[in-house]
């Protein structure tokens, strides 16, 4: 009888050594697997507290798109006091109608001459295929009036393209028709600031590819 109580109670002692032994086996394997998570992270933080604390890049300025008065994207450039709407190879040359001629003229001031140098330096360096002159009036005066002052403002700047770059174009005034701004404020109010924006001549200029050129390239 004591021999079979001896015999339990040393398989007992038997399996509670094998419990322990299997725990402390599954802790070691546990505490490995975690060491080395943290390790392939570079860090003995946990994932979560080092994906907090990683710095996040600013983003990039984008820079806002640049419109003319009249919500057409500028494509082109400026050049000096030459505002120039458009792309390379077509584009609007604006020039204020209040530098180029006194009230309800169109014979040029001698002031203009500083802008109209501007404007052979950049035929000089610039090949046309067309050019047109348009020439635009605000909405003050007489329909008709308007439309006869805007043609010969045209035509004055037509003649000088000629006679000063060789540039040939055709004139065409508009009159009011065009405006870039509304000539009024939304409250109905005048506004004198858009109106001076619409006196204006505008040389538009067309310049087809150079196909020589393109196709030496091409080579």
């Amino acid at each position: 009888m004591r021999k079979d109580i001896f015999i339990l109670f040393c398989f007992l002692v038997f399996l509670v050594s094998c419990n322990n032994a299997e725990n402390t086996k599954t802790k070691d394997t546990v505490a490995t697997t975690e060491n080395n998570g943290q390790q392939a992270n570079g860090s003995s933080q946990p994932n979560s507290q080092q994906s907090s604390q990683q710095p996040t890049e600013p983003n990039a300025d984008k820079s806002p798109s640049v419109v003319n008065s009249n919500g057409q994207n500028i494509t082109y450039s400026t050049e000096g006091e030459l505002e120039i709407v458009g792309s390379e190879t077509q584009y609007d040359i604006i020039l204020p109608s209040d530098i180029l001629f006194n009230f309800d003229k169109y014979e040029l001031r001698p002031e203009a001459n500083n802008l109209l140098q501007k404007l052979k330096a950049h035929f000089a360096t610039h090949k046309t295929s067309q050019v047109h002159v348009f020439g635009h009036t605000d909405s003050k005066g007489d329909d008709k009036y308007n439309a006869v002052l805007s043609q010969k403002r045209a035509v004055t700047v037509q003649k000088w393209l000629k006679e000063n770059t060789g540039v040939f174009a055709m004139a065409l005034g508009m009159g009011e028709r065009e405006p870039l701004l509304p000539n009024e404020n939304p409250d109905g109010s005048d506004s004198p600031e858009n109106r001076q924006r619409n006196r204006r001549v505008t040389i538009r200029v067309v310049a087809y590819p150079d196909v020589n050129k393109m196709l030496n390239r091409n080579k």
